[in-house]
């Protein structure tokens, strides 16, 4: 997709005027141009749909993985009151990084929705591309090339916005074509490490205190 969205920014920033005034054959030019633009929408449309699909998925998967995770407060009560306190703190324990999980997830249904948003934006771009070209064409083929009035008027702020939604794009496509990780090193390892650990002992100290709320509560109905 990399290679379509820059596609897409050459074409929505092509200077059409000049490109009519330089051609040999401006109609054949602009039927051309007209083409391109039109065999990329479906490209761009083949995306949206696939990432909304995909947006489908993650969302339906995170909510999953919330309601499975929820279900171990209940199996940690229930350990509790036999007795299995080492059950319960293995529930608990179940229970967070699961949430964890869920978290993680969300984040990328998200990022899917603010992608799908951008998509969304580009095919509007390159939609208004294709109807200055139909235009154009129109006034061609009746003898008169001069730009409508106001035929100009935003195009440069409308290009600078394709611009950097189709930069969003690429950062997504190199995302999920080229998922790289850089390990950390030297000191951002240990920090890292360090952090892992602090949050895990802030992780069991939680669940101490839940353990212990959970404990008191069974004496209660005991």
């Amino acid at each position: 997709m990399i290679h379509v969205a820059v596609r897409v920014r050459e074409l929505v920033s092509s200077n059409i005027d000049a490109m009519i005034n330089n051609a040999t054959h401006p109609a054949k030019s602009l039927g051309l141009l007209r083409s391109e633009v039109e065999e990329t929408l479906i490209s761009l449309h083949n995306e949206l749909t696939m990432t909304k699909r995909q947006q489908e998925r993650t969302q339906s998967h995170a909510e999953k993985l919330r309601t499975e995770a929820e279900t171990w407060t209940a199996k940690a009560k229930i350990a509790v009151d036999h007795g299995r306190e080492d059950l319960a703190r293995a529930a608990l324990l179940a229970r967070d990084n699961g949430m964890a999980d869920a978290a993680a997830v969300q984040e990328e249904a998200a990022q899917l929705t603010k992608d799908v948003a951008e998509l969304d934006a580009a095919i509007a771009d390159l939609d208004a591309k294709r109807t200055d070209i139909v235009a154009r064409a129109a006034r061609l083929a009746l003898g008169s090339q001069a730009v409508s009035p106001g035929g100009h008027a935003g195009i440069g702020t409308r290009d600078s916005r394709t611009a950097r939604r189709l930069d969003r794009i690429d950062e997504l496509e190199r995302r999920l074509d080229f998922n790289e990780s850089v390990p950390a090193e030297g000191s951002e390892a240990a920090i890292a490490n360090a952090d892992a650990e602090i949050a895990a002992l802030s992780q069991a100290s939680a669940i101490d205190a839940e353990l212990e709320a959970m404990k008191a509560a069974s004496k209660k109905l005991s």
